[in-house]
This record gives structure tokens, sequence and C-alpha cells, in this order.
């Protein structure tokens, strides 16, 4: 698979065989093409979702509050998390496809059907798929910073743990790029300014639940009860 539009496309033998070319592959579960824009990943991820919420809908009578929850979470929510900090979609269409499914379970718990979709998401206190998938981008990089996560960070980003601006001592400033999908698509540009705007407890917290009780009371996040779950 070759990346980038003046990617001189070398071809590449192991031993006598010279290897395929291809334009998308599926790996751990994630498709990944070489315009970077994951459509397919999000189209499948929503196809996977929906079938289940079509499987509760047709075996469950009871969509009190609880019950519904606890379905979403369990079995329909983790089809739109599985690796998204690799494949966060960026593009609005992908963005609107993934909350779709959130909306579609939200409605039928009894009492919410006439309720915007925001005035659902307050009062299950749930976040919206695109503050989620923030959160878990968050998480990550928590991580990483902590050792968890064995990855040379230092090839991606400049950490910067002596600066004198406001927040925190622990910045993030990513390499630049030139392409506009790479600008998107790349784990560390998407993530840069939500986690450079973090207070200076929540990225010193000593455990992973400490850090989720700081982000919680952070800017988009206040209110949703929802951040702390897995």
């Amino acid at each position: 698979m070759h990346f980038g539009y003046a990617n001189p496309k070398f071809k590449y033998k192991m031993g006598d065989q010279e290897l395929q070319e291809t334009e998308e592959e599926k790996d751990l579960g994630v498709y990944v093409n070489s315009s970077m824009k994951f459509g397919r990943q999000c189209a499948e991820s929503v196809k996977k979702a929906n079938k289940m919420i079509g499987i509760i809908k047709r075996n469950f009578t009871n969509f009190d509050r609880k019950v519904v929850l606890n379905l979403y979470k369990a079995l329909v929510r983790p089809h739109l998390d599985h690796c998204v900090p690799v494949w966060k979609p960026y593009l609005k269409k992908d963005i609107q496809l993934l909350e779709g499914v959130q909306r579609r379970m939200t409605k039928i718990i009894h009492g919410m059907r006439n309720k915007t979709y925001e005035e659902r998401l307050k009062e299950l206190r749930l976040m919206t798929i695109e503050q989620r998938h923030l959160r878990q981008d968050m998480i990550t990089f928590y991580n990483i910073t902590q050792g968890r996560i064995n990855m040379q960070v230092d090839n991606y980003v400049d950490i910067l743990r002596e600066s004198n601006t406001r927040g925190h001592n622990m910045k993030i400033r990513p390499s630049r790029v030139r392409l506009e999908v790479r600008k998107n698509s790349t784990y560390f540009k998407r993530l840069w300014k939500a986690w450079n705007e973090l207070p200076q407890e929540a990225v010193t917290a000593q455990t992973l639940n400490k850090f989720k009780n700081s982000i919680a009371e952070c800017g988009i996040f206040k209110g949703r009860g929802d951040l702390l779950s897995r």
C-alpha cells in the first residue's frame, strides 16, 4: 500500500516473489486504505452496531432507561469504540454516521422519543460519540506518557516540559505535515490542542481513574457522568 500523492510507488519483493499492490487492507479489525479517510471502517462499524440494535429491539420488551443503557454500553457502543485512536474519523459525514447509532439507540428508551438528541444526552448523562472518541484519544496518550504503552513518542511530538505558558508543563507540539489528510487523520495532530488545555492535576495524575476524574470537569466533558465509564 502506498501513501501520498507524490509517492513513487516502488515495487517490493519478498525473495523472488513481487508483493502485490493493494489499496485497502484489514488489520486487527480495522480497514486501512491509502487515502487514510477510514470511510469503510466507519460504515462497517455502524453496520455491526445497527445490527445489534435490531437484535435488541426484536428480543427485548422492556425499554426502560437502565436496561437500554446497559445493553447499549455492553453490546452496541463497543463496535463504535474498537481501536478508535487508530481510525477516528474527521470527515463530517463519517462523524454523523457514527452519531446516528447513538441517536437511534437513545430514542428507543421509554419517554425519550419526542425529545431532541441533545436533551436525551443531557438527561442520560451521555457524551456525543465525537466527545467520547476525544476522551479515548486522551486516555491513550496519558497511558503513553505513563509508560503503559510502549511507544517512542519523541518520533512524533515534542513534549514541552519546561513550558512557561499557561496550563500544565507537559504540553506537546506535533511535527508539521503538508497534506490535509495527514493533518486530520494523524493521532497527535488531532490530539494536541485538547491535551494542551488540560489542567496540571490531570496530566500528572498517578492513576488512570484519577486522570478520568480530572478531565471529567474539563470543558466539553463537564457534567457527562459517562466519561468515567469504559
